[in-house]
């Protein structure tokens, strides 16, 4: 019995040290990753042209996506804003976007004017590139000199009309059948993080 047991045994050694010496090891990740990063795309319920709703509450700004108490334009001030209100945003299907700004749009002081009123374009935000966009979830990305949807000085580093890499990034929402888009941004405050410029357009 007793040599049974060390036969079995020596067996059992040898067959370990074989398994040991086989160079092709298996590794098999513990923690795979079944989906890969998301890609950008073109949500085509954007694809068209967009104008800002003229009716008070359509441009606003607050501490936080859900508090705009530090300013909310009013309807007397759409009025007075009329040539903003005739600015178009428009998304091609083919991932161009352009600012069509016609003769007169609004401006203010930090575009080189003595007050803020109507008058003809600034460069770059004059509507001259044509630059692209692109979605990724609730998120719209547009890239080029110049191009911004609701007021060209907010991006996501500033107010100065000046984004890092000539790119903007937004959260959206559609309601009213996909007639209705809401769009905000933040980042722009460094004083406060979660500081929210809100934006509702209207499609043409």
């Amino acid at each position: 019995m007793k040599t049974n047991k060390f036969l079995l045994i020596l067996v059992s050694i040898m067959f370990a040290l074989s398994a040991c010496s086989d160079d092709s090891v298996s590794i098999i990740d513990p923690d795979p990753d079944p989906d890969p990063d998301p890609t950008e795309e073109l949500d085509p319920a954007l694809v068209g042209t967009w104008v800002l709703d003229p009716t008070a509450g359509s441009l606003a700004v607050g501490p936080t996506a859900t508090d705009l108490s530090w300013w909310s334009i009013s309807s007397g001030d759409v009025e007075n804003r009329a040539c903003l209100y005739e600015d178009q945003y428009v998304f091609g299907d083919d991932g161009s976007f352009q600012n069509v700004l016609g003769e007169e749009t609004w401006l203010e002081e930090w575009q080189g004017v003595d007050a803020e009123g109507c008058g003809a374009p600034v460069a770059p935000h004059d509507g001259s590139t044509v630059g692209d966009w692109s979605t990724l979830n609730n998120s719209v990305t547009i890239e080029g000199e110049g191009v911004f949807l609701g007021l060209p000085k907010v991006h996501n580093g500033g107010e100065d009309g000046n984004p890092a890499n000539n790119r903007i990034t937004y959260t959206y929402e559609l309601s009213d059948n996909d007639e209705t888009l809401e769009i905000r941004i933040d980042g722009w405050n460094p004083d406060v993080d979660e500081a929210t410029w809100y934006f509702r357009f209207i499609k043409q």
